[in-house]
């Protein structure tokens, strides 16, 4: 059997073991357990920056790891989900994991602990990988929420970032509303670590604030602490003491300021001092993130056609892209949106921030995941039927590939977006992968 085929198995193993159990909703419990049986490896990683947030995770750390790389530092990296494939999630020292150290690890963990999750068997690998193989600093963003995350269990991080928080995983927690959803998100601060705060809205900021306090987390909070702007389309971020300018971002939008910004403030919290304002600027310029409204390649599905892939999944999301495809549009340009997304997902709400900046939405199912966390897609016709009570000119095509041939036959740049899954089956249908 081919190494990753072997990775596979082993992942559903653990799938079918932990009888479905979420490990988000159930706590840390099962995990904390099997670490224990495992060494502690997640308190032998070496400084680590732990992220949580609605949106932005995956770019914060991103820019954070592009920065550090830029300083020659050696960097590991734990994200997820995965766009094409599971080795997307651990970076062990700047590469991804190779299938079979990854086979082998899994397959150690499955023989030395019993009841883990796929999400929590995958992280408890990324903790073993990195404890085994040197590195000047780990970036572990939390898979949903904070408190009760598979990832919080580092005794003592370096650093924690709370990224723009909006609502998402309701269902998952039990939990409704902003509020809500930032207590459960502050759950990663711990007592004398930079808690790196950015923009939030004013409920979530309120009571980060006082979850902060009561942790005594040391709070580093944007507009206070730090700035992140713009200067036309260069950007510059000013800290206590560290003044940070670099002409572009290598990540596309207005918003991923905000972003670069708590990067940079989670940095200049670590204070190591190889990692310099030049460095820094040089990483905010060359960094990349799959899925972040990414352009296509010239390819199988994208033809020579402007099609790009966000991976916007809930209502903060979705206004984002919707600011950006504004700001960018061309006058008498028409916009095609190709979507689907998961059922448990607030699709109203997402549908809401993008009918207004769409000259047509196309519906299409969502192929199935490959296991990954999150549940079945939505019914297309459904979701058109949503789309149609905004307001929206809808069409449902039966694959991803037609709906993407429709949308260029009409419409001069098209927008894939919905689900981080969608996003991964356009580039594997386009010949591209995370690399």
């Amino acid at each position: 059997m081919a190494d990753a085929a072997i990775v596979s198995a082993e992942l559903d193993r653990f799938r079918l073991a932990s009888g479905g159990r979420v490990s988000p909703a159930f706590g840390t419990a099962h995990i904390r357990k099997a670490l224990v049986a495992l060494g502690d490896p997640q308190d032998r990683i070496g400084p680590a920056i732990h992220i949580t947030g609605t949106n932005g995770k995956g770019s914060t750390g991103a820019f954070i790891r592009a920065m550090a790389e830029a300083a020659g530092l050696k960097v590991h990296a734990f994200t997820s989900p995965h766009l094409t494939r599971v080795n997307e999630r651990i970076r062990v020292a700047g590469r991804l994991v190779e299938d079979g150290e990854l086979a082998d690890v899994l397959a150690d963990i499955g023989r030395r602990t019993e009841g883990l999750t796929y999400f929590e068997a995958l992280t408890a690998a990324a903790f073993c990988l990195f404890a085994h193989h040197r590195a000047d600093l780990s970036v572990i963003e939390v898979g949903a929420g904070g408190a009760t995350d598979a990832t919080n269990v580092m005794t003592r991080p370096a650093a924690c970032v709370v990224t723009p928080i909006s609502r998402d995983h309701e269902a998952m927690f039990g939990v409704s509303g902003v509020a809500a959803i930032a207590r459960l998100k502050a759950g990663i601060f711990r007592e004398g670590v930079p808690a790196i705060i950015a923009d939030q809205p004013a409920i979530a900021l309120g009571v980060l604030r006082e979850e902060a306090r009561a942790a005594a987390a040391h709070v580093l909070e944007s507009g206070d602490d730090w700035r992140a702007r713009w200067e036309g389309d260069a950007f510059v971020y000013e800290g206590r003491k560290l003044v940070v300018r670099s002409p572009w971002l290598g990540l596309r939008g207005r918003h991923q300021a905000q972003n670069a910004g708590a990067a940079c403030a989670a940095l200049e919290a670590l204070g190591e001092p190889r990692i310099t304002p030049a460095a820094m600027a040089a990483g905010l310029r060359e960094v990349s993130w799959p899925a972040r409204l990414q352009k296509l390649k010239p390819g199988p599905l994208a033809g020579d056609g402007a099609v790009w892939i966000d991976a916007a999944h809930n209502p903060g999301g979705a206004a984002t892209l919707a600011a950006t495809i504004r700001a960018s549009r061309q006058t008498g340009e028409r916009v095609a949106i190709v979507f689907a997304a998961q059922a448990v997902k607030d699709i109203e709400g997402v549908l809401a921030e993008l009918a207004s900046v769409a000259d047509e939405i196309i519906v299409c199912p969502l192929a199935d995941s490959g296991g990954q966390e999150g549940g079945p897609g939505a019914d297309p016709n459904h979701v058109a039927g949503i789309a149609r009570t905004l307001g929206a000119n809808v069409t449902v095509a039966a694959s991803l590939e037609r709906a993407v041939a429709a949308g260029l036959s009409r419409a001069q740049s098209l927008y894939i977006c919905g689900s981080v899954y969608l996003c991964g089956a356009a580039l594997a249908a386009n010949g591209e992968q995370v690399e």
